[in-house]
């Protein structure tokens, strides 16, 4: 199911079985956050604005996913340093072995993937 020149969701997801090509840009949805958050399947970019606080993000469950999807979490406010960015799985997934990874430098971001499973790797 394509909508193609429209705003709406499509019911479908589109799959492409083999190599595609795309000759323009790429554009992925971006969401910027400035208090704790569940981030959605449907996220990509998570900006997290740290100028005023810390921020708790919670993954999706890893097996309400496909395998390879991918979040990037980003410290927009650039003060993580002072107000840590905690990421967090869904009940028992964990991201390279652990509940967290705690962004805590000026700016940081890490990119994440899932197996679909239960687990999270950092790119």
């Amino acid at each position: 199911s394509i909508q193609v020149g429209s705003t709406g969701t499509p019911s479908y997801t589109l799959s492409i079985a083999g190599a595609s090509f795309l000759s323009g840009a790429v554009v992925h949805k971006r969401l910027q956050v400035s208090s704790d958050y569940t981030v959605l399947a449907a996220d990509y970019y998570v900006g997290v604005d740290t100028a005023a606080n810390t921020v708790k993000l919670t993954l999706p469950q890893a097996s309400a996913l496909i395998g390879g999807q991918t979040f990037v979490v980003k410290d927009e406010g650039g003060v993580a340093n002072i107000n840590n960015i905690t990421i967090s799985g869904s009940g028992v997934d964990v991201i390279d072995g652990q509940n967290e990874v705690i962004l805590e430098s000026p700016y940081a971001s890490v990119q994440l993937y899932c197996n679909g499973v239960d687990k999270y790797f950092n790119c």
